[in-house]
This record gives structure tokens, C-alpha cells and sequence, in this order.
């Protein structure tokens, strides 16, 4: 029987225990709380989260209108703790999503994303690629891909030293050239919420609102637009939310806005239907663990955590990403990581009754 244990950490000044807290407070205004609790910072959202073995930390990425969208998160001692991103800024990069990628000689490349109206398009200078030192705690503003347009995910090919990009709100795919600091427009695409490259460094992604065609993308070949589309389900095409590539084989996996899990197999450019894991939409999160299984998240409000048996084909559903102790759930799951010792943790986003988001640690058996 699956087990799992859930305990949301709400960011909370040095010395204050969110279960010593009235636990109302957790489902109350944001007037409300700043009122109770004043010193308290009330976070729209964890957008991007990433664990870094070197450091041991949970490296998050924030919805800031003040700008501090860079944070980490200590599970030793269960603290958050700012990393002064706000310096390498200007007041319309207010979010990282779901845009964090480590290369291996330890970096941290983000890029920032935007929520502000049309009237400020021209204004908005447009959202930018960023490299931080983790060491040093250092943050340096590299490049704007393209102008206006802000990021709204990003992916790595470590091995051509490329960070591709998607934009909002018109969606344009980019490429950064870290040795060269270019940036190179490829065209248009549907947006994902997290775009992926293969062991190859291969970026993946689809176009046509409609079609959802698949498209390969490196720049030895160019743009390739497969002639098949995503497949079906229950009788609408599906449409990508999550590319991942699993560390440990060839295949691929798709997580999609129906909720169902799908393999890709990137040479023959065919997929397999895996199963829908979860009773809610919304696949927000892929990760394999150290024991091999495929595990992730997704939902709203109605959110869960599964994983996947890639031997057996089995799946476990470890149930709700609830905490009983403050008496809440996990709204929308947004972006997943997972630790050395197999320990998960979810952002959150777009609470309508809450005040606060939190970072959702869940410790699982199978």
C-alpha cells in the first residue's frame, strides 16, 4: 500500500513554526494574514523548484512583484532564504516559470517571466536569460532573447552549450548561444509549460494550437516538423504540458493538460499511452527517483502524487497532496524536484482562497 507523508512549509520568519500558528490564518486574505502577522511574506506562488546536489538545497523560483524571484529553500534546518536576485532585475520580471536548468559544472541558468497588461508591451523591455553562481551567490544578467517578450520556460543542451526558450505572450521559440552570448529567433510554437531536450540535445516541443505537431529542433538539422500529430484523447488531441527525459534510457515522457502519461520514443517519433495516474488534468511534474520509479504530480484542486513502475507498468497513487496538520491542500502543483534521499517537493500556484502559497514536502513509500 502506498504511503506518503505531506507537510506544507509556508515561508515564515526565523523562529516562527507555521503549526504554532492559528491554522485559520492559512486559509485567510492576504490582508488578513499581513494583519496577524505582519511580518510574514505572502508568496503568489513557487513556480520553478530544482534541487541542487551540490549544495543540498531547493533552489525556488517565485511569482515576486518585488522582484526577489530567487530563493532557497534548507531541508536540514527549514529555512527559506533570499538570494538577492532583485539586483540583476527591472520591475517587470516578476516570476521565474518553470525555468531553472543546471549545467554540469554546477550553474544555475533561469529566466524571468512577466504579468503585465498589454498597455506595457513596448515598455517592458522583455524577459531575460540569467546565470548564477550557487557558490558565490552570485546572479548575472546575460541576455533578452527577444525583445518585449517575456520567458516562460527554458531547457538546457549542455553538450552545444544552448539554452532554448519559450515566450508570452506571443510564442516564440529562441536559442541562446552561452559561447557566443547570441540569441537566435526559430519561430513559433505551442507553449508548453515545460519544454524539454533529449540525451541528445534535441529540443522537443509542438506547433499548431489545432494540430499539436511535434517538432525537433538542434542546429546541426534545423527546425523538423513531424507529419503526426499528439495523440488522442477521449476524442480531442492532446496537448503537452511536460517533456521529460529520463536519465537512465532512451524514451522520453509526456505529461499532458488531460492528465494522462504518455512514452515517446524519439527515433521512431512514436508514442505509447501509458495510462491517466490521477483523477484530476494537469501533469505539472516528472522526475525519476533512485529507485528507478517515475514519479510525479499534477491537479487542481482535486491534486495527487503518483508514480510509475517503468518494469511493471504499474501505477501507485500515493493520494492527496494534503497537509493534515494545517488543514490544507495543494491548489496547482507547479514544477517538481526531488532530493538525494528521495524526498519530493512541489511548488504552488494560483490559490483563490489563500493567501500564501507553500512548498509541498512529501516523503513516499511504495
Amino acid at each position: 500500500m502506498p504511503k506518503m507523508q505531506v507537510k506544507a512549509q509556508i515561508m515564515l520568519p526565523e523562529g516562527v513554526n507555521a503549526r504554532d500558528v492559528d491554522k485559520k490564518l492559512w486559509k485567510a486574505t492576504a490582508a488578513e494574514l499581513r494583519e496577524a502577522l505582519p511580518e510574514v511574506k505572502a508568496v503568489p506562488a513557487y513556480t520553478s523548484v530544482i534541487f541542487n546536489p551540490r549544495d543540498g538545497l531547493i533552489y525556488l523560483g517565485l511569482t515576486d512583484h518585488d522582484n526577489e524571484l530567487l530563493w532557497t529553500y534548507d531541508p536540514d534546518t527549514e529555512q527559506f532564504r533570499q538570494r538577492h536576485f532583485k539586483q540583476a532585475t527591472e520591475k517587470y520580471d516578476v516570476k521565474i516559470h518553470r525555468s531553472f536548468a543546471f549545467d554540469a559544472d554546477g550553474t544555475l541558468y533561469t529566466a524571468t517571466a512577466a504579468l503585465h497588461n498589454q498597455p506595457d508591451y513596448m515598455k517592458a523591455p522583455g524577459g531575460k536569460v540569467f546565470r548564477h553562481d550557487c557558490e558565490a551567490d552570485r546572479t548575472e544578467r546575460l541576455a533578452i532573447p527577444v525583445p518585449h517578450e517575456y520567458i516562460q520556460t527554458i531547457c538546457l543542451d549542455s553538450v552545444r552549450k544552448v539554452i532554448y526558450g519559450q515566450t508570452y505572450p506571443t510564442p516564440y521559440v529562441f536559442a541562446y548561444h552561452l559561447q557566443s552570448g547570441q540569441s537566435e529567433l526559430l519561430g513559433q510554437a505551442t507553449l508548453p509549460h515545460r519544454s524539454g531536450c533529449d540525451r541528445h540535445g534535441n529540443l522537443w516541443g509542438t506547433i499548431g494550437s489545432y494540430e499539436h505537431k511535434l517538432f525537433r529542433y538542434n542546429p546541426d538539422d534545423g527546425m523538423v516538423i513531424l507529419d503526426h500529430p499528439m495523440p488522442k484523447f477521449n476524442g480531442a488531441l492532446l496537448a503537452m504540458n511536460i517533456f521529460y527525459q529520463a536519465p537512465d534510457e532512451e524514451t522520453c515522457y509526456i505529461g499532458t493538460d488531460a492528465g494522462a502519461l504518455l512514452a515517446f520514443d524519439t527515433r521512431a517519433g512514436s508514442f505509447r499511452y501509458l495510462g491517466k495516474p490521477m483523477l484530476d488534468t494537469r501533469i505539472e511534474g516528472l522526475q525519476v527517483g533512485k529507485d528507478g520509479l517515475l514519479y510525479g504530480c499534477g491537479g487542481y484542486m482535486e491534486t495527487e502524487l503518483f508514480a510509475y513502475d517503468r518494469e511493471s507498468e504499474r501505477f501507485y497513487n500515493f493520494g492527496p497532496l494534503y497537509d493534515p496538520e494545517l488543514d490544507i491542500r495543494c491548489v496547482i502543483p507547479h514544477d517538481m524536484t526531488m532530493d538525494d534521499d528521495g524526498v519530493i517537493y512541489t511548488g504552488e500556484t494560483d490559490m483563490p482562497k489563500r493567501s500564501t502559497a507553500a512548498l509541498w514536502v512529501c516523503r513516499v513509500e511504495v
